[in-house]
């Protein structure tokens, strides 16, 4: 009991004198209200006809490029950027979603007379650079080669930058 008295004393005794130097001082910040953050909205919008697409070998998808001077070297090296895609924009039943994010879909097709059930997934997502921001839009079957006709609908982004 003796000795479990003197190791728990011991180890109070460490752990309160456990001080290190001073660390360095912080990069002062900028100017503005203490406890928020600084942010932007932008909206962004791409037509069926403005994708672009990519047919690399075992990655095919369909991308959307966009200038971007908000997002400056400072935002990029210290900042934030997400995206969310907007389904049903302008009604009601708006909604956004954060990107990335994948979509799983059911349809039903004719064959000789037989109805039969056919499943893909959607995936959208994005990359940013200084000045930049690319959308990509990849379906899970990659048919894009045997339905030539195919491109992405009309798609609403909004892109939130922090700092």
């Amino acid at each position: 009991m003796k000795k479990t008295i003197m190791l728990l004393m011991a180890a109070v005794a460490l752990f309160a004198s456990c001080r290190g130097p001073a660390g360095r001082d912080g990069k002062d910040g900028r100017d503005g209200v203490d406890g928020f953050v600084n942010f932007k909205i932008v909206d962004l919008s791409v037509n069926a006809s403005q994708w672009q697409y990519s047919s690399l070998s075992n990655n095919n998808y369909f991308m959307a490029s966009f200038d971007m001077p908000e997002i400056t070297k400072d935002i990029y090296d210290n900042g934030l950027v997400q995206v969310y895609r907007e389904y049903d924009t302008g009604t009601n039943n708006a909604v956004q979603l954060l990107l990335p994010s994948t979509r799983h879909i059911e349809y039903s097709y004719e064959d000789s007379g037989n109805t039969l059930w056919g499943f893909y997934s959607e995936t959208t997502d994005y990359e940013y650079g200084v000045g930049k921001l690319n959308v990509f839009f990849t379906v899970s079957d990659f048919d894009y080669e045997i339905n030539t006709t195919f491109v992405p609908e009309n798609m609403h982004f909004r892109v939130v930058i922090m700092w």
